[in-house]
C-alpha cells in the first residue's frame, strides 16, 4: 500500500501514464500534440513513450512536449524470447541487438546501463511464448505492470497475484494506441519525477500503485 507523506505542507503525488505508444511506434494513432492535449484535460503529469523496440523513434514527442511545458519521459517496449518488457533509462537503441533475446538477458543488460526493466502484461497469451509463471524464474526486478488497460481481468488478475507472491510493486498503464485510450490506467508516484533518470530511481524504491481510471 502507498503511504503518502507530507512536504511542504502538500501530498506528494504525481500521475503518471507508464506504457503509451506514439505514432512512430508503428502501431498507434497518436501524434504528439493530441496525446499531450488529453493527458492534461484528464490530469496527468506525465507520459512515458514506449514505442516498440526504439527509444530515438521517439524524439520528436519530446521536442513537442517541451514546447508545450508537458513532461514526456521516453523508453522502449521491446520483445525478449518470453513477451514484452518495458525499459526504462536507456538513450539510445543499443539495446536491440535483435528481437527474441532471453528476457534475463536484457534484464541484466539494462541495469548494468543504470536502466530497469520492466515486464510489461506478462500473462497475456496474445504470444506464442508468453511469460506468465516463468515471472517466478527471473533476477533483478524492481516493478512489473499488474494493471494494462488493454488486457483482460484474468490477465490482470493473475499480474496482480505474481506482484504480491514476489513482493514486486506494480504500475499501471493504458498501453495507449489511439487518445481515446490514453490515461485509461496509470501509475501514482509519491515523488516527483523531472526526469528519466529520476523515474528510475523512483522505480528502484518502490514508493508508487496501479490505479485505474475513473470513467
Amino acid at each position: 500500500m502507498l503511504i503518502l507523506t507530507k512536504k511542504a505542507g502538500k501530498y506528494i503525488i504525481m500521475k503518471i501514464d507508464m506504457h503509451v505508444h506514439s505514432i512512430y511506434s508503428g502501431d498507434s494513432t497518436l501524434e504528439p500534440r493530441e496525446m499531450i492535449k488529453k493527458a492534461k484535460e484528464i490530469g496527468l503529469d506525465a507520459i512515458c513513450i514506449t514505442d516498440h523496440h526504439s527509444f530515438i523513434a521517439s524524439q520528436f514527442v519530446e521536442d513537442v512536449a517541451r514546447k508545450e511545458n508537458f513532461k514526456i519521459f521516453r523508453g522502449a517496449e521491446y520483445h525478449s524470447e518470453w513477451g514484452h518488457v518495458l525499459i526504462y533509462g536507456v538513450y539510445d537503441d543499443n539495446f536491440n541487438s535483435g528481437r527474441y533475446l532471453p528476457i534475463q538477458e536484457i534484464i541484466d543488460k539494462i541495469q548494468k546501463e543504470g536502466g530497469v526493466v520492466v515486464p510489461s502484461h506478462p500473462y497475456h497469451r496474445g504470444y506464442s511464448r508468453y511469460l506468465g509463471d516463468n515471472i517466478f524464474k527471473l533476477k533483478n526486478l524492481y516493478a512489473m505492470e499488474t494493471y494494462n488497460a488493454r488486457r483482460t481481468d484474468e490477465e490482470n488478475n493473475l499480474a496482480q497475484k505474481a506482484s504480491v507472491m514476489l513482493k514486486l510493486p506494480g504500475i499501471g498503464s493504458s498501453d495507449a494506441h489511439s487518445v481515446e485510450e490514453l490515461g485509461r490506467a496509470y501509475t501514482v508516484f509519491q515523488d516527483h519525477i523531472s526526469n528519466i533518470k529520476e523515474l528510475v530511481t523512483a522505480l528502484k524504491r518502490g514508493r508508487f500503485k496501479p490505479e485505474v481510471a475513473k470513467i
